[in-house]
Order: C-alpha cells, then sequence, then structure tokens
C-alpha cells in the first residue's frame, strides 16, 4: 500500500508541474513584481516580437523554397541543353559520312550495290530525322542567305539569284540551321 502511495503522489507533482507549465508558459518574463498591466504589455510586446520573428522566418522559408525552385529549374533547363548539344556534336559527325555517302554514290556504277548503298543512307537519314534533323531543299530555288553560303556564281541565263547547283546539303536541326548548304549561284552577264 506504501508503494501506491508513493506513486500516486509522484503522478501527482507531475500533473502539478505539467499544469503550471501549460498555465505559464515559458515567456521569459518574470511574473512577480509586476502589475497586471505591466504584466499584460510585456507579454504584447513578447507576443510582437514573437510574430515578427515568426514573419521573418515565413519570408525565409519562402524565399529559400523559391530559390530552391530556380536551382531545379536551371538544373533541369542546363541538362536539356547538354543533351541538345551531345545530340549536335553527334549529328555533325555523321553529317560527314552522309557527305561521303553522296561522294561514293558516282563511284558505284552495279544497280544492287547501288539500291542497297541508297538503302542505308535512308536509314541513317531516317534515324536522323527521328533526332530533329532536316535537310535543306536548295536545289532550283532562290539563293537564302539564311539557309544557303553561295560558293561560286556560275553564268547562266534565265537562272539569276537561283541556285544552279548544290556542291554540299545543308541541315537544321529542331528548326536551327546546324550547317548551310552550299551552293552555286547563278547570274545573268
Amino acid at each position: 500500500m506504501k508503494k501506491n502511495e508513493e506513486v500516486k503522489n509522484v503522478e501527482e507533482e507531475v500533473c502539478e508541474q505539467t499544469e503550471e507549465q501549460v498555465d505559464a508558459p515559458e515567456t521569459g518574463i518574470d511574473r512577480e513584481g509586476l502589475s497586471d498591466a505591466e504584466y499584460i504589455s510585456a507579454l504584447e510586446e513578447k507576443l510582437g516580437q514573437t510574430i515578427a520573428e515568426l514573419s521573418s522566418c515565413r519570408a525565409l522559408a519562402m524565399r529559400l523554397q523559391a530559390d530552391f525552385d530556380n536551382y531545379r529549374k536551371r538544373n533541369a533547363s542546363i541538362g536539356e541543353d547538354m543533351k541538345s548539344l551531345g545530340q549536335t556534336v553527334v549529328i555533325e559527325k555523321l553529317l560527314t559520312v552522309l557527305d561521303n555517302c553522296d561522294l561514293a554514290r558516282k563511284y558505284l556504277t552495279d544497280e544492287a550495290s547501288l539500291t542497297g548503298f541508297n538503302m542505308m543512307e535512308k536509314q541513317i537519314l531516317d534515324a536522323l530525322e527521328g533526332f530533329g534533323l532536316k535537310s535543306v531543299d536548295a536545289e532550283g530555288k532562290d539563293f537564302d542567305a539564311s539557309l544557303m553560303s553561295a560558293v561560286e556564281r556560275v553564268k547562266c541565263e534565265g537562272q539569276d539569284g537561283k541556285v544552279v547547283e548544290v556542291l554540299a546539303k545543308g541541315y537544321t536541326l529542331n528548326g536551327k540551321l546546324l550547317r548551310p548548304s552550299s551552293v552555286k549561284v547563278g547570274y545573268v552577264g
């Protein structure tokens, strides 16, 4: 029985201490020696400081959240740029292969070999088109300096300012010029 009474007394003490803590939260203000009005005034000042501190913490949290969102967006953008740059570098290397295919085609005399060669080149072009590569159509068109590079002018009746011959195909990648077409342009002399 004695133990039960001791446990009961300890429980009562803990409950009293907890009630005191709930009734008088830690404010850092000593109640003793203050009138009710002074105590209320001190509590109001402390409340104002706490509200200002809370407002400052909220503003800081919002700025940190915005900074983090910007960081995430910037990193996503950088990742996309690096992916695009990598694709561009690989595609530019493959364009020289396509140029060599055009040159090699001139030397193929066997019809079966030429057919197989054309099929292989078409597969390469189709794969590159999947990444956004498109050839610049220049043959017989008016010269366009934004898509073409004039390598030579050729005297040609009725072809003034028109592309007479394409020396090297031009390409765009996702709407941006990757390489201009090298062309011969006609003029009337």
